[in-house]
């Protein structure tokens, strides 16, 4: 039995469809249903239906471009178009993509919707051997990555005979006739990667990513991509020689970005050596590309960059952390992910100002994912080692880090009667605030994080909460200071530092505004005999 996806931003539309297929007898299992395109994009990569009917006129990406990114991770999906617009223009793309048929809106009827995907039921049988050549030849494909993987250890293992390693390579398709290499990778952001996809489907996105950037050197013989077995694609450029500017390698890097961000709604930074070599210099530029991997750790983060020959990074045990634990442990006990947040932040912070080895800030990431599993009683993912092993950013390591963090705080302190108690509209509100908890949250920030008008918003969200967005942010900061001045040794000025107060003076209002104390007054409280400091 074939699956079915049905795809339309008009919901009674997409209902009426559904309703249409009931009665009409056909061997189809409707298995997803979208009405937006970021959400027809998840749930497609997920059921990987064989048919897909899907509306050309959604918002955002439409149906086309949907359909395009489709092909990328399944070429054999059966495609029929769906729209209110006779267009010629549409048509043609649609046909251009082997649709199936291209059905308009207003004249839709139980009889031709019928026809049509009888049509396509008709086609999928009669294709059963080309899809079995498909899959054969898809399975060849995945040998050939393989094979490619073993011509690029032959190259690197410095043999002398690379005359024969060459020819090997053209029977794979690589035809390297110009004298000179430059080199580079593309790496898939695991952090944004895991916001969309769980950990067992990325290497299924590993493999979208190579076809996206196979398709696009098809047009460039020069460019070679060549999978390797971590979340990266290394890329050979055979040019005429070492004065070649490397802005060519640099501009297909981007356009491969550009389509994975469109299609697959991931983050793919691209790195390349400055350099050129001969290909008796291939391995010694290749390793020089590996020891430079982590140069751009701390640099702000580009989509494209060229990759430094050295770094000076302090290899220094100072930075263990033993701060950021203890406000782990308190996201536990306080019941509070905020907390994560705002440990993972002010470490990060510091170690990025010292420059600290980037192999010992993944080791103590690692570390605080190990403690909160442990303190949680809760399972970490093995994967989530292997991910963050391979980032080559302190922000991508920091948001992978908080996730599987965040993940753990769920498995541990939320129970699904809890998660029903509060709105979850301000539940959206409260993950914001977690996210940013060392910075002062202004309306008009969350209004643009929601999408909404800043003065809608607002009224919005008094009529939701009962209180004005500030006092509810206050309110929410104060709480969390409340905890942390009750620590021993924890001062008011590093508690307003904390929470995103640049003035002691106004966190010392606020504080007295909300709790009826000034915050020595109410540490002085805590301190059995203790007196005010103001």
């Amino acid at each position: 039995m074939m699956t079915l996806m049905l795809i339309d931003d008009d919901v009674p539309m997409l209902e009426y469809v559904e309703y249409l297929l009931g009665p009409l007898g056909l061997e189809l299992q409707l298995v997803a249903t979208a009405s937006g395109s970021e959400e027809a994009l998840e749930r497609f990569h997920t059921a990987l239906p064989d048919l897909v009917i899907i509306d050309i006129g959604l918002p955002g990406m439409d149906g086309l471009e949907l359909a395009e990114a489709f092909r990328i991770t399944k070429p054999e999906v059966r495609l029929v178009f769906l729209t209110c617009f006779e267009d010629f223009h549409y048509s043609k793309r649609a046909i251009q993509l082997e649709a199936d048929d291209y059905l308009i809106k207003d004249e839709l009827s139980p009889e031709q919707l019928k026809a049509t995907l009888s049509k396509a039921i008709s086609r999928f049988r009669s294709h059963e051997e080309l899809l079995e050549r498909y899959s054969f030849r898809q399975a060849i494909e995945r040998n050939k990555e393989v094979l490619k993987q073993s011509f690029l250890k032959q190259l690197l293992s410095g043999a002398e005979d690379r005359e024969n390693t060459l020819l090997f390579g053209e029977r794979l398709g690589i035809f390297w006739k110009l004298p000179y290499f430059r080199q580079g990778f593309l790496h898939i952001d695991a952090a944004s990667a895991t916001e969309r996809y769980r950990y067992k489907d990325l290497p299924l996105i590993h493999f979208a990513v190579n076809n996206i950037a196979l398709e696009l050197s098809a047009g460039q013989g020069s460019i070679t991509p060549i999978m390797t077995k971590d979340a990266d694609i290394f890329l050979v450029w055979n040019v005429a020689g070492p004065e070649h500017p490397e802005h060519g390698l640099a501009d297909f890097m981007e356009s491969v970005r550009q389509k994975a961000e469109q299609y697959l709604k991931i983050t793919v930074r691209g790195f390349y050596s400055g350099a050129a070599a001969s290909v008796r210099q291939f391995d010694a530029l290749y390793r020089a590309l590996a020891e430079s991997r982590d140069a751009n750790f701390y640099h702000a983060a580009v989509p494209v960059a060229a990759l430094e020959s050295r770094s000076a990074f302090r290899q220094t045990t100072e930075w263990k952390g033993d701060k950021a634990r203890s406000m782990l442990s308190l996201a536990l006990e306080e019941y509070n992910a905020a907390w994560i947040d705002l440990a993972v932040n002010q470490w990060i912070h510091q170690v990025s100002e010292d420059k600290l080895l980037p192999r010992l800030v993944k080791e103590i990431c690692g570390h605080f994912v190990r403690q909160m599993a442990f303190e949680a009683g809760a399972q970490a993912e093995e994967e989530f080692f292997t991910q963050l092993e391979q980032t080559v950013h302190i922000d991508e390591a920091a948001r992978l880090t908080k996730r599987e963090l965040r993940n753990l705080w769920r498995q541990h302190t939320l129970a699904p009667v809890v998660a029903e108690e509060k709105d979850l509209r301000l539940q959206a509100v409260d993950s914001f605030l977690e996210e940013h908890v060392d910075r002062m949250v202004t309306s008009i920030d969350m209004a643009e994080h929601l999408h909404l008008n800043a003065s809608y918003f607002s009224r919005y969200f008094k009529k939701l909460a009962g209180v004005n967005f500030t006092d509810y942010v206050n309110q929410y900061k104060m709480n969390m200071a409340i905890t942390m001045l009750g620590r021993p040794n924890e001062t008011v000025e590093n508690v307003a530092y904390t929470l995103g107060f640049s003035d002691r003076a106004y966190f010392s209002k606020v504080f007295k505004k909300y709790s009826g104390k000034s915050p020595s007054g109410y540490k002085a409280q805590r301190t059995e005999g203790g007196e005010p400091d103001e």
